[in-house]
């Protein structure tokens, strides 16, 4: 099998599909038990994007969940006070998985580039996330995107990533 980017519709999500998903959730190191209900839940939204990147055995290694922003805004208000609604079309990306074995490759980042094209597609240009700092996933977005960074707001311990810092970012991409 050749490895693969693919979008995933809400009838993709087999009992397997979704299995791994969770179990690279999990093995991140992001989610917790108390978060798999919630991902579950979220999977089958057709507003949603998700995509996964699909080695050559047809392994997920990678995973990128978006949301419509105001439907976020209401889930995060507990841990971002300062997270408001928008008057413009705007993805929030809840959730980025990368396994291990690919970790230092990017992939995080291309997952990011196919979200923004899917979204693109669907007329939407803006996006929003909080983006962990230790791992240095926020420098790489603000550095790869830094003509659409307009927002950059630190959080020292942001209480859905273990209390780690964490940046939240608004961007406006066009790819």
């Amino acid at each position: 099998m050749k490895p693969e980017f693919k979008f995933l519709h809400p009838n993709d999500f087999t009992q397997e599909i979704k299995d791994q998903i969770i179990d690279l959730g999990k093995r991140s190191g992001v989610w917790q038990e108390s978060d798999i209900e919630y991902y579950k839940k979220q999977f089958p939204n057709p507003r949603n994007i998700n995509i996964v990147y699909q080695n050559e055995e047809g392994l997920i290694t990678g995973f990128i969940l978006a949301r419509p922003h105001n439907e976020a805004v209401l889930d995060y208000l507990v841990e971002d006070p300062k997270m408001t609604k928008s008057d413009t079309g705007m993805f929030y990306i809840d959730h980025v998985g990368v396994d291990e074995s690919v970790s230092g490759k990017f992939l995080g980042l291309h997952l990011i580039i196919e979200m923004i094209k899917e979204a693109n597609k669907r007329g939407v240009f803006r996006f929003s996330a909080h983006c962990r700092v230790i791992n240095g996933l926020s420098k790489v977005i603000q550095r790869k995107f830094r003509a659409g960074v307009d927002v950059v707001r630190r959080i020292e311990e942001y209480t859905d990533c273990n209390n780690e810092p964490c940046d939240y970012l608004e961007i406006e991409v066009v790819l």
